[in-house]
């Protein structure tokens, strides 16, 4: 077992889905809409072919499950993500802007 930690993700995060995890090709926009186990999110992903399509189970794209796991293959159906980069940048910024908000409020 692996000792990986996925970015810990909340409900409606920003993230780019794959429907391939082993090549990085046609990204899909998907927003997290549930998170079903400790190692998957659902995403409910966004194509102008197909509309709005839910994926579940996904893995994320770092995981080494895709590389150490004998049942990866079976799993790639499924696809991978990663957050998308809006989604790191306002986890960063969170804390900041509470920062912030304290010294307004306590003149510290």
């Amino acid at each position: 077992m692996s000792d990986f930690e996925k970015e810990p993700l909340s409900i409606g995060d920003l993230v780019i889905y794959y429907p391939d995890p082993f090549a990085s090709c046609e990204p899909l926009m998907g927003w997290v809409h549930s998170k079903p186990g400790a190692q998957t999110v659902s995403i409910l992903c966004f194509s102008a072919k197909t509309g709005f399509v839910e994926k579940n189970s996904v893995r994320h794209k770092n995981d080494p499950f895709w590389k150490e796991s004998d049942s990866a293959a079976a799993w790639a159906k499924w696809g991978c993500y990663e957050p998308h980069s809006t989604t790191l940048a306002i986890r960063e910024i969170k804390p900041l802007v509470t920062r912030l908000k304290v010294r307004a409020a306590t003149g510290k």
